[in-house]
């Protein structure tokens, strides 16, 4: 069975929707934005999304889901429609 790739909208959904409390990478919401993961990046480093690292050393950062969907909320990307794009 192949899966043909998420589109940007479908990915948004996808991350944004509340099925799940696990926290985001940097890249999803990049792809999910449509952005550059260097780009999201400045973002979570501004502190305009809400992350936290985890691991030793730099460790790795995430990024809370409902800090995720704050972010699309405060920049008037409408969630509930955007989940019914599955």
């Amino acid at each position: 069975m192949s899966t043909a790739p998420l589109s940007p909208s479908q990915l948004l959904a996808e991350l944004a929707g509340y099925g799940s409390d696990e926290p985001l990478r940097v890249k999803q919401v990049a792809a999910a934005l449509g952005i550059s993961p260097e780009t999201a990046y400045r973002v979570v480093r501004a502190g305009r999304i809400p992350s936290y690292r985890v691991g030793v050393g730099s460790g790795t950062i995430r990024i809370p889901r409902e800090g995720f969907r704050a972010y699309l909320r405060e920049h008037g990307i409408p969630i509930g429609l955007i989940s019914q794009a599955r």
